[in-house]
């Protein structure tokens, strides 16, 4: 809208420089040869032809600048418009996918191996995969210096993704899957804020956590290093006896991605 004031003013602008053009070239033809052209019809065709052949150029001239300025502004309105439009599909879209998300979440289902067997549904059968996570397999990991935790961590994450894998993958890739498209999609850094904020608000503290690590030790995925992302991984999510290592499993993780 801003961009359009200033269209209007340049036109008004030149409008008045026209005005003044016609203004002058009328008053010097007077002041040369008197004020008796008002009243003397020779002189009145005689000032015509000059006022004509002075002005049609630039007349025309200042009718082109308008033209084109015309333009610019209804571009200018135009791309305005598109953005807008974009900036409502991009919302759209994603209410849409946050809303499958929920359904997905609530699909999911994992039973216990203990007697008698208990089944988690939703957002406890997650809870229950992290927990299955961290108690079976890195608990059993000798804890160490935090450059070596990666490379220690990762097979044991592997034999959980073949145990557990298949009953969250689809809610945990839906959900990197937002996150890629709510930095990619969004414009401007105040919408991509608040759609990184809509994402996240979606996770429990656990459901974070474990997004972190499929982030991490699974290589085909993105690692996003936005302050705002790794602020939701380190404050908002579950802390474990692995807090402490987290910066640099993240760093070992993008060293592992720049290695062929």
């Amino acid at each position: 809208m801003a961009k359009l004031k200033g269209f209007d003013k340049t036109l008004f602008v030149i409008t008045s420089i026209a005005l003044l053009v016609i203004i002058c070239v009328a008053g010097r033809y007077i002041s040369v040869f008197s004020a008796s052209v008002l009243v003397d019809q020779e002189k009145w065709g005689q000032f015509g032809d000059y006022f004509g052949g002075v002005l049609n150029p630039i007349l025309s001239f200042f009718a082109l600048l308008g033209l084109l300025f015309t333009l610019r502004a209804q571009h200018a309105e135009s791309k305005i418009s598109s953005d807008r439009h974009l900036e409502q599909q991009f919302e759209s879209r994603l209410f849409q996918m946050l809303a499958l998300s929920h359904s997905a979440v609530s699909s999911i289902k994992l039973v216990s191996q203990t007697n008698p067997p208990v089944e988690f549904e939703g957002h406890r059968a997650i809870a229950h995969a992290l927990n299955r996570l961290q108690e079976e397999y890195f608990n059993k990991v000798p804890s160490g210096e935090s450059n070596v935790m990666y490379s220690k961590l990762l097979p044991v994450f592997n034999s959980w993704k073949e145990k557990y894998w298949s009953a969250v993958a689809s809610y945990m890739e839906s959900m990197l899957f937002l996150v890629s498209y709510a930095l990619e999609s969004a414009k401007g850094e105040a919408n991509i804020k608040f759609a990184i904020r809509a994402v996240f608000s979606q996770l429990t503290a656990d459901e974070k956590l474990l997004l972190f690590y499929v982030m991490i030790f699974s290589r085909q995925e993105k690692i996003f290093l936005m302050d705002l992302i790794m602020g939701e991984f380190f404050k908002g999510a579950s802390r474990d006896d692995l807090f402490r290592h987290r910066t640099a499993l993240v760093q070992s993780a993008v060293l592992a991605r720049l290695t062929p």
